[in-house]
């Protein structure tokens, strides 16, 4: 189930990850809050006839509509044309929705028709999620098959609550997607300590309406906890470009579909067939060139316990739980079960980013973001959470809170928190570093004594920090920023972590990878903005500078994280990383220094949550998790028996072999 605000969220900021679910026969429901009529005028904004044309809100609200069920025809039909169940839905408070029902019954589009006018400001569905305003009405689309009498039927803060929360129970969704609670700042007036925000107000609502619409469905029905996915709105132009030529043109040839400005033969009146404002156009906005999970997912949570049985961890329904390998090296699993001990009535959720690391006594340690929303933005919260086992092979206990670096500041600053990464310092205790408003990063890490007090490390970056801890004990983050790479590092050991923006390294599209090579040299692993390909960059030196020309390492596109682990004797690792069409692919890679290979074998993967995570069991396979969106977890299994990957056994221990 997608919730969005606008009948092109789901198109514009969900994809490749709604068409590969579409793709692979998954049902699939999207909810849609508003008409997003705007000025009611359904013309391009350079129409000169927009100079006197009147507004018709019910007729741009039907053909926005109309929009995006010819894209989703498209998208299972290979045709805009297609036969719709067009059918009506009381909801709360005597309001009624339109559902849109694909002959097939593989999509559903339900419309609730909350009006956003620009002709009347003050009526925004933020203001209604912050109780400015007591409800919010709804307009009837023209053609629409809701009857006349529920033109203007308004909806309360708890009534759109109870209306999502009862479309979630009806469907029982695997995956929620959601727009991003959260947005990115463009402008902060630090006279005033105000925000300008990179996103439309509407996304923000809809994420917050959605989340706690998610809270009162999972206290109904603890049988069925979904994964929850946040995705950017407009904050994408903010970001590298991560999508591949390929992927960003399919996303936008549906939306040009949606936009009714594909070439095709109009068969409706005029003006009836698509969002013409947008129309093919969509590469225009800067903002569909990327597709950004807010909470982005960490390749870690996979991790041998001390009994040498690997346990994965993940959260549903809002709450942390692992499952564990029956025996080590074993095809069986048991979960998912609750991950240590959260407490069962907290108001608030775990966000579904765990990182987790190992500590110098062989102890797991894993971290996570807790989030609590409310109507009054003071009454916010976000905090780092932390759990650990007692022992190498003991259990977990109860989830204790870091705060956060703004925990004594207003909510703004509270809202921006960043993911936590992990890493284990020479010490041998636990460091996280997120970051924080500012945009530089913040760090807190364990000693013999507890956790000490939050540090900050300064800086201005995007999202999504890497650390390693080398064998020399010296520790080195990195982050993006608007033009380049940011490099922390240590004189010593245990040292204060120094800045260094000479790193001349071009930014990269996403988090990067580290490893350290056997001569202590540092290979980072990254994807090129605006072409999807892995590459690589090398330390001219251990400790030193980088050298700033990349290798190829492969030129077939893909999205996201790679993962890298170590194979014995610290000579080669295995990358995993996802294609472009959502399945996995295995290279192994020397880290003698000696040129990198581009040959890559498919491991199969149906569509997936988050970020995959990979490591090996007490066998020596290579063991490839991932979060499926059945919400269950998948595990591949790999043997590395030869030099040649494309030789190496693959078995599927979710569903059996993996074809060849």
């Amino acid at each position: 189930m997608q919730i969005c605000a606008h009948t092109d969220d789901d198109l514009y900021f969900m994809t490749p990850d709604l068409l590969q679910s579409v793709r692979a026969g998954v049902p699939v429901v999207s909810v849609y809050l508003t008409t997003g009529e705007a000025d009611g005028l359904n013309l391009a904004s350079d129409d000169p006839a927009r100079k006197t044309a009147a507004p018709d809100y019910a007729g741009y609200t039907a053909a926005r509509q109309h929009g995006i069920r010819a894209a989703y025809a498209a998208m299972i039909t290979g045709s805009r044309r297609a036969t719709w169940v067009r059918e009506t839905l009381k909801v709360s408070e005597g309001a009624i929705a339109e559902v849109n029902t694909l002959e097939d019954g593989r999509v559903t589009l339900i419309f609730l028709n909350l009006r956003t006018c620009v002709a009347m400001p003050d009526q925004k569905v933020l203001n209604l999620w912050a109780n400015k305003i007591a409800e919010l009405g709804t307009l009837r689309p023209s053609g629409s098959p809701i009857p006349a009498r529920g033109d203007g039927r308004a909806l309360t803060r708890d009534g759109v609550i109870t209306t999502l929360a009862d479309l979630l129970t009806a469907y029982q969704p695997a995956v929620v997607r959601v727009m991003n609670p959260d947005p990115d700042r463009t402008r902060y007036d630090s006279s005033t300590d105000t925000v300008t925000y990179c996103d439309n107000s509407d996304h923000t609502a809809a994420a917050l309406f959605a989340l706690a619409a998610l809270r009162v469905y999972e206290e109904r029905d603890q049988s069925h906890r979904p994964v929850v996915e946040s995705y950017s709105g407009y904050c994408n132009k903010l970001q590298p470009d991560n999508l591949s030529p390929t992927a960003a043109a399919e996303k936008f040839h549906y939306l040009a579909i949606y936009g009714g400005e594909d070439g095709h033969d109009c068969l409706k009146g005029p003006g009836e067939c698509g969002d013409r404002p947008l129309g093919n156009r969509a590469f225009n906005r800067y903002y569909g060139q990327s597709t950004t999970h807010r909470w982005r997912g960490s390749t870690t949570w996979l991790q041998p316990r001390g009994d040498g049985r690997l346990t994965a961890f993940a959260v549903l329904g809002g709450r942390p739980v692992v499952w564990t390998q029956d025996v080590p090296g074993g095809e069986s699993w048991s979960g998912p079960e609750p991950l240590g001990r959260w407490a069962v009535d907290d108001e608030g959720r775990c966000l579904p980013r765990l990182d987790a690391v190992r500590d110098a006594q062989g102890r797991i340690h894993v971290f996570a973001v807790r989030t609590v929303i409310a109507p009054d933005p003071e009454d916010h919260r976000r905090e780092v959470m932390h759990l650990q086992q007692s022992a190498p092979d003991g259990d977990f206990g109860a989830w204790q809170s870091l705060g956060s670096p703004h925990d004594q500041h207003n909510a703004i600053r509270r809202r921006a928190l960043g993911m936590p990464t992990a890493l284990v310092t020479a010490s041998g205790h636990p460091q996280i570093v997120l970051r924080n408003f500012g945009t530089g990063l913040s760090a807190r890490t364990a000693t013999d004594d507890g956790w000490g007090l939050w540090s900050d490390l300064h800086g201005g970056t995007l999202e999504g920090a890497s650390a390693i801890t080398l064998r020399s004990g010296h520790t080195e983050i990195y982050a993006t920023t608007k033009t380049s790479m940011l490099r922390w590092h240590q004189a010593r050991p245990e040292g204060p972590l120094v800045r260094d923006y000479a790193t001349q390294l071009a930014r990269p599209a996403g988090t990067t990878t580290l490893v350290e090579q056997t001569d202590g040299r540092l290979v980072m692993f990254s994807r090129q903005p605006g072409t999807g390909w892995l590459i690589a960059h090398r330390q001219v030196e251990p400790g030193g500078t980088w050298n700033t020309q990349p290798e190829l390492v492969d030129t077939t596109p893909g999205f996201g994280t790679v993962t890298a682990t170590v194979l014995p004797g610290d000579a080669s690792a295995v990358l995993v990383q996802r294609r472009d069409d959502g399945t996995l692919a295995l290279s192994r890679q020397p880290l003698d220094g000696t040129p990198f290979t581009t040959t890559w074998a498919p491991c199969g993967s149906t569509p997936f949550a988050h970020t995959h995570s990979a490591a090996l069991d007490t066998e020596g396979n290579l063991v490839v998790s991932t979060i499926g969106i059945d919400a269950q977890l998948h595990i591949l299994a790999v043997q590395p028996t030869s030099e040649t990957v494309t030789t190496w056994p693959v078995k599927d221990l979710t569903s059996g072999p993996v074809p060849a």
